[in-house]
């Protein structure tokens, strides 16, 4: 589970079908940044602050 936090690279040279997707982990501000095709990517309906206290717990707390 991850942020879309760019979805135009173009300032990369990243083709227009791949978005920047931020995938924290339960340690704090850490964690990776990967550039994923739009088609790999599910949207979901869910609170930013929810969804880090998910990632946090290592998916133990419910939304």
């Amino acid at each position: 589970m991850g942020f879309i936090t760019q979805t135009d690279l173009k300032f990369l040279g990243v083709e227009k079908k791949k978005i920047a997707v931020y995938l924290p982990s339960s340690y704090g501000i850490l964690g990776e940044l990967f550039i994923v095709p739009t088609e790999n990517i599910t949207p979901i309906d869910a609170n930013s602050i929810d969804v880090m206290k998910f990632i946090v717990s290592g998916g133990v707390s419910k939304f």
